[in-house]
């Protein structure tokens, strides 16, 4: 058994990011950039006025100014402004020559073609050339994930095609003779699969594809058909269950027929004891313990990682402090703890409230967590009002 810092070193070592593509930027929402991306040129690349309003000398005393010019978004001022003058300018178009101040059209009264100012200040209200990034500037780095914001600065910049990773091709395959479709009315004995809808959920939040999902008994000759059947049509091969030492624990076997390289197959993890990573080639597997808390666990701390590696993503570890709201009843464990957590805003800070949980199998913890709280072990969980260490799972 190894620790969840030694076990995901093995998972960064032994995956590598998938081959980068370009794509348009329509289709890379979530997506992770593979390139460095610089200003091609100066942001803004001209001076422009950030009001609408006149444009004259700033150190024009004059009483009024004669407007010689009108100039709209778009176009390129032919004239140069002299003293006593000023251009009718609005937001976002070009400066002329020999302005260097716009005069907010609130803040002037206007005669014929004349304009009198009625308050003069020091503000410029330009977007001077260059203010937000000049040429070259790094402004996105290869890993990151892309967002609204971050496809928009792309599409300001002229990237139009950026490179990006493919989707991870993930197939999951959930064991059990137990298991039930969740429409499926119970018979003695059953239990709806949970699981899966955890998996693929997850799977989209982090960008990857769900090419194969199945429920299987367990029978290892019917799992390994199934399985073989994919060849090389996926990038991760998750099993939901399997991972222990019990007689219908086919993981481990399973991989092995099919000839993936076992990197450890017990962490010292609670819940999540049972997890096995393997590798073949390219490929990547993971056998995750079958019980619903387990498996948000192991998710997160390490599946989670192998997504990113193949995505070329930035590697993500959002442990945080945050103010325990309440009390929580655990004995210590030998056993590094990862709990279920709700992060909320109370009163304007960030406050973390245990899920209450019976077991690895209680699903009902899993409504609500966002967060799970991380306990050393050995340690007893601290009281209401202090601060704990988070690993957020998303945002509150």
């Amino acid at each position: 058994m190894i620790s969840l810092a030694e076990a995901r070193a093995l998972i960064a070592d032994n995956i590598s990011p998938l081959r980068a593509t370009s794509a348009p930027l329509a289709g890379a929402s979530g997506r992770v950039l593979r390139q460095d991306v610089r200003a091609p040129e100066d942001l803004p690349a001209f001076d422009r006025s950030a009001m609408d309003g006149y444009a004259i000398f700033a150190d024009d005393a004059s009483e009024k100014f004669r407007i010689v010019a009108e100039i709209p978004p778009g176009a390129a001022p032919p004239i140069k402004i002299r003293r006593g003058e000023c251009a009718r300018i609005f937001t976002g178009a070009q400066i002329p020559a020999g302005a260097s101040q716009v005069l907010m059209q609130e803040n002037v009264r206007r005669e014929n073609n004349f304009i009198v100012p009625l308050e003069k200040t020091r503000a410029r209200h330009i977007r001077f050339r260059g203010e937000d990034a000049r040429k070259g500037d790094l402004l996105l780095k290869s890993g990151t994930r892309l967002g609204a914001g971050e496809l928009a600065l792309l599409a300001g910049l002229g990237v139009a095609q950026p490179k990006i990773s493919p989707a991870v091709r993930v197939a999951h395959f959930a064991t059990g003779d137990e298991l039930v479709a969740p429409e499926k009315k119970l018979k003695r004995g059953q239990i709806r699969d949970a699981n899966s809808s955890l998996v693929a959920a997850f799977v989209r939040q982090f960008g990857g594809e769900m090419v194969r999902q199945e429920r299987v008994a367990d029978d290892f000759d019917l799992l390994w058909q199934r399985t073989r059947t994919l060849e090389k049509n996926f990038d991760l091969l998750l099993l939901s269950g399997g991972a222990s030492v019990g007689d219908y624990d086919f993981g481990k076997k399973l991989l092995t027929v099919l000839g993936f390289k076992t990197h450890f197959t017990a962490v010292n993890l609670r819940p999540g004891k049972p997890l096995v990573f393997a590798t073949r080639g390219k490929q990547a597997a993971f056998v995750l313990p079958g019980n619903p808390v387990s498996h948000l666990v192991t998710l997160h701390v390490a599946v989670r990682l192998a997504l990113e590696k193949f995505s070329g993503a930035n590697a993500s570890w959002p442990l945080v402090k945050i103010r325990l709201a309440e009390n929580f009843e655990t004995k210590p464990a030998n056993r590094e703890t990862f709990w279920p957590a709700r992060v909320e805003i109370r009163h304007g800070e960030l406050v973390a409230r245990p899920l209450r949980w019976q077991s690895s199998g209680d699903v009902t913890a899993l409504a609500g967590a966002n967060a799970l709280l991380q306990l050393a072990a050995g340690a007893q969980p601290p009281k209401a009002g202090k601060d704990i260490l988070v690993l957020m799972l998303e945002v509150p």
